[in-house]
């Protein structure tokens, strides 16, 4: 497999400052999918008893958003390495609007499911054009910087989404959260056009049509050092999934803690990610990113066996079971926004297409790994621990196999 980090100049870019209006802006565009699922999930009983429903195509709806959600960033990236940044951006905040607006007024369980998916779609171009302009607008430790603020201002769209749906279905009904979400998509226009500016001048644009696209997608998969990257930062998703989809059912039904109890304890253990995202930032330039995501990567592993050790040999303890989750949910911090600009730093040629393949592959553990982290119920937290060790197992494999990082002391900084 080749490794092209150095095979082609850096195309030119604009100088563009990274002003708090952009972050907002692209944090807006990436907060597409736990607003349109956190705020909507409360919803459900309601959804299937007013459309006459089952349960399982009310979930349908949340599947077929993640289906799209795929698709518009298999599109949407190589579309804006071929258009430029902008269009695309606005483009799928006006899907993702007219998408609100058909849920909102669907008559039928099956118009939802196809709105859902529309909905999807337009979030996704949106989203993976946002990262791209990220990817424009800073390289080396300046965009590991920058990528670690995204993660700590995307951080707060699952701690809010929930409270506000709940809050909204106290004055409305579930067709009011939609209204919102219509709401939210033009919120993702508004600030795209107000703030975000044309990164990708036409001279570093790629000709092409559908099979252009096909073929940069191709191009960046068979780069070594950015598979590697990307696969360690989406396998190691699996063992935050364990968390997000276990840690209810494990802490609530199997430890007794109360709703707000548990609530308390997750809304604390996002902050500390936010947290220590902005302490990534903040010291990124002092250590090499390498270095800081390999920090990351055995607290990781670190969280997992204590957790492993409580459930298989002594019961869960709740002390045990605390302690291994933040220490899994801190340490993310030091490997996501790292390892996805260490990853698109090597196809700064095809940031859309590059963008696309790590949202795809986040997208795919997501779906995969909840069900299979959830599937112990309140019963067993065992195969939400086999699932986080199979993440780290794998995640490290990519590491070293794959990326296979030169891990120095210092750094060299490039930003």
């Amino acid at each position: 497999m080749a490794d092209a980090v150095d095979a082609r100049p850096e195309p030119s870019r604009r100088i563009v400052p990274i002003t708090a209006g952009l972050l907002a802006a692209l944090a807006v565009q990436n907060a597409v999918p736990p607003f349109a699922t956190d705020m909507y999930s409360p919803a459900f009983p309601d959804v299937a008893t007013d459309l006459g429903a089952s349960a399982a195509l009310v979930g349908l709806t949340l599947t077929t958003f993640f289906l799209g959600f795929g698709a518009g960033q298999l599109v949407g990236g190589p579309l804006s390495d071929q258009r430029g940044r902008r269009v695309p951006m606005l483009v799928g905040g006006v899907i993702c609007t007219l998408g609100g607006i058909a849920c909102a007024l669907a008559p039928s369980v099956g118009v939802l499911i196809a709105a859902r998916l529309l909905q999807g779609i337009g979030g996704g171009v949106a989203s993976v054009s946002g990262r791209a302009v990220l990817i424009d607008v800073a390289k080396g430790d300046t965009l590991a910087r920058w990528m670690s603020v995204m993660v700590a201002i995307g951080g707060l769209a699952p701690m809010l989404a929930p409270v506000l749906g709940a809050g909204v279905l106290l004055v409305g009904t579930w067709r009011t959260v939609f209204w919102v979400l219509a709401g939210f998509g033009v919120v993702m226009v508004l600030t795209a056009s107000l703030f975000v500016p044309e990164t990708l001048p036409p001279e570093a644009r790629h000709a092409g049509g559908l099979r252009h696209s096909v073929a940069g997608i191709g191009e960046v998969l068979r780069i070594r050092s950015f598979l590697g990257f990307m696969l360690t930062a989406a396998l190691g998703t699996f063992s935050m999934l364990g968390y997000i989809a276990g840690s209810s059912f494990v802490l609530q039904e199997i430890k007794g803690l109360s709703a707000m109890q548990y609530a308390l304890f997750f809304s604390g253990n996002a902050l500390l990610n936010i947290l220590l995202s902005l302490v990534n930032a903040r010291i990124v330039g002092r250590f090499r990113p390498e270095n800081l995501m390999l920090g990351g990567m055995v607290s990781s592993a670190t969280g997992v066996l204590v957790l492993g050790i409580g459930v298989f040999f002594f019961g869960t303890p709740l002390v045990t079971t605390l302690v291994g989750f933040v220490l899994l949910v801190g340490s993310q911090a030091f490997i996501m926004g790292n390892a996805g600009a260490l990853a698109v730093s090597r196809t700064l040629h095809l940031a859309g297409a590059a963008s696309a393949v790590q949202g795809v592959a986040n997208s795919v553990a997501m779906a995969i790994g909840a069900p299979l982290a959830s599937s112990g119920g309140g019963t067993t937290a065992v195969p939400m621990v086999l699932m986080m060790a199979f993440g780290v197992v794998a995640s490290f494999s990519c590491y070293f196999g794959l990326a296979r990082p030169a891990l120095r002391p210092g750094t060299v900084s490039q930003g």
